[in-house]
């Protein structure tokens, strides 16, 4: 299982999401008090810096990264 991104379920419980590294199968989980805030803070920004759409193809005229 892979950590591949970060939820967030009723007040300000954060829930990873991770996918199985054979099936694909997604599975969700409770951080822990001892998880590594950094690392959650990282996962959950991934979509930020990785968008699933290129931004050009959206908005015509977008700058582009």
């Amino acid at each position: 299982m892979e950590p591949i991104a970060v939820t967030v379920r009723g007040e300000r419980r954060w829930v990873l999401i991770h996918r199985c590294t054979n099936c694909g199968r997604l599975r969700l989980n409770r951080t822990a008090g001892d998880d590594n805030v950094l690392l959650l803070m990282q996962l959950a920004a991934l979509p930020l810096s990785m968008p699933p759409v290129p931004y050009a193809a959206v908005a015509p005229g977008a700058a582009a990264s």
